[in-house]
């Protein structure tokens, strides 16, 4: 509501499509950081874009896809025609900000544009589940991110923020070779849940100042700091040490947007003379939706331990207002047809154990 700045629960008509487009039920839909951003609210609109879930009906143009299929589907797909595209830089391309889904994915039933359906729609298979299907989306964020930053074997790689994004970049940079992963955060029961996740060694940033930090990075990476800086909290703080946290040729990786006129001032020879590359990663493209769901389907990435709350579509507002508080969870999951789905509450589903 942009009156209210506030999110609010509105009933409206089930979607018709048009002969390229799906009816599509959302059976779990990740929560994401940017839902609950103040900023960002500049309504009257909806949000909630990382569904996954069954296909209802079908327009008769639509080939890949019948009704009853499970499958995740993105909610922003570049033109493949686009010169940004063709460049890499998908995410910019002027039709990136089409949403693709109407009204929500925080709905009982959505229609899905054309070009979603046709160029990011991801069959799920049978093992899969929908909350792991709905992880697809930030962890393809987070793959893309480490190819921005040209990451490589034998990389050092130390990932700022410990929520449900940094755990994933953990994950990524393993799987693009790096020899080291260091994961930093305020939070002790994150960075424990990182070590399980494969971070070969955790730093809490509120026990330690910014040069002592330094020291313990150069002692366990025979003196050097790290190869590429991922931060992933939206402040210019963590931007900032996270520059000089950056070994000389060494890359530092920009993923959350900072707040309107937020402004940060750097020494334009602090990059020089170290050869620092910036490299901001907005997103991802069907690239890496591609790419991410086929080492999920595989097993190759531990999505769903990341999912630590489940809420109704009705209790949307308690699940925003825990994703807002940020330090008690990591990923959150809204199931819009629970009954469906769990049979019980979901708030007794999960989270899950390490052993299973």
């Amino acid at each position: 509501n942009k009156e209210t700045g506030k999110p609010e629960i509105v009933d409206v008509p089930i979607p018709e499509i048009q002969e390229g487009e799906i009816l599509f039920k959302p059976m779990a839909c990740g929560v994401c950081g940017s839902d609950v951003i103040d900023w960002n609210i500049n309504g009257p609109g909806s949000f909630g874009h990382e569904p996954a879930g069954i296909v209802v009906k079908v327009g008769k143009n639509v080939k890949n896809v019948k009704e009853g299929d499970r499958i995740f589907v993105h909610h922003r797909v570049p033109n493949p025609d686009c010169r940004f595209f063709r460049r890499g830089h998908g995410t910019v391309c002027p039709e990136y900000p089409q949403y693709g889904f109407i009204p929500s994915a925080y709905a009982e039933f959505t229609r899905v544009t054309e070009r979603h359906v046709r160029l990011d729609l991801i069959h799920l298979p049978d093992h899969i589940s929908f909350e792991v299907g709905a992880l697809i989306e930030p962890m393809a964020t987070m793959w893309r991110l480490m190819s921005r930053a040209g990451l490589q074997g034998g990389d050092t790689v130390l990932v700022i923020g410990a929520g449900a994004l940094g755990l994933s970049a953990v994950q990524v940079a393993q799987r693009f070779g790096a020899t080291m992963v260091i994961n930093s955060d305020y939070n002790d029961w994150k960075l424990e849940y990182s070590k399980a996740l494969g971070a070969d060694f955790t730093i809490n940033r509120g026990k330690h100042t910014l040069d002592e930090i330094k020291e313990i990075i150069r002692e366990s990476n025979e003196g050097r700091l790290a190869d590429v800086v991922v931060v992933i909290p939206p402040r210019i703080k963590a931007l900032e040490e996270g520059i000089e946290l950056t070994e000389k040729g060494g890359v530092v990786s920009q993923f959350g947007p900072t707040g309107p006129g937020e402004v940060l001032t750097i020494d334009p020879n602090y990059f020089f003379f170290r050869e620092i590359t910036y490299a901001a990663s907005y997103s991802s493209t069907p690239n890496e939706t591609k790419m991410v769901a086929d080492f999920i389907f595989k097993g190759k990435l531990k999505v769903k331990h990341l999912i630590t709350h489940h809420y109704t579509l009705d209790q949307i507002m308690e699940a925003l207002a825990l994703k807002k508080k940020a330090e008690d969870s990591l990923k959150i999951m809204v199931h819009p047809h629970p009954d469906e789905y769990f049979g019980s509450n979901p708030k007794d589903y999960g989270p899950y154990s390490f052993g299973d």
